[in-house]
């Protein structure tokens, strides 16, 4: 991983966001949401990639916990992109599992694909949320959905 340091409370940002996607991401852990995460966490995405709040988050997380159950997330770069706010890379890989009552040909797939997320700090916590996913790495990997 590499981490670019440019003050000290940046350090305590770029620990809680790596902390987040090992406890959160990797070992599915929805309880260091509380602990990263505003209760009125905002995704300003294009695409929003979660509902605002933390319930949003935490169904978008178990979401794809559920779609990718060996889920593993590797932070590339982290690096402070302005006041407050952080920037993580990420590399990302899992099986696709298809909904139980929805078979696709999608099922038992592996893909990696990457992620990048911004992080805006209130305080010690997240605040705002803009993500970016290659979705077109995810459709080169799984195929057409049916």
């Amino acid at each position: 991983m590499t981490t670019a340091l440019t003050r000290p409370d940046a350090r305590e940002r770029f620990a809680a966001t790596a902390a987040f996607v090992r406890e959160a991401l990797v070992e599915a852990d929805h309880a260091a949401l509380a602990h990263f995460a505003h209760p009125d966490v905002r995704d300003v995405s294009a695409l929003r990639l979660f509902d605002d709040g933390l319930p949003g988050l935490g169904f978008a997380l178990r979401r794809l916990h559920d779609r990718f159950p060996d889920l593993r997330a590797r932070v590339d770069l982290l690096r402070e992109c302005g006041p407050g706010t952080v920037e993580a890379h990420l590399a990302l890989v899992g099986t696709y599992r298809a909904p139980d009552l929805m078979p696709s040909g999608r099922d038992g797939r592996r893909a990696g694909w990457r992620q990048v997320h911004r992080f805006a700090f209130r305080g010690e916590r997240v605040a705002a949320h803009l993500g970016w996913v290659d979705r077109a790495a995810l459709r080169d990997c799984l195929g057409p959905a049916h």
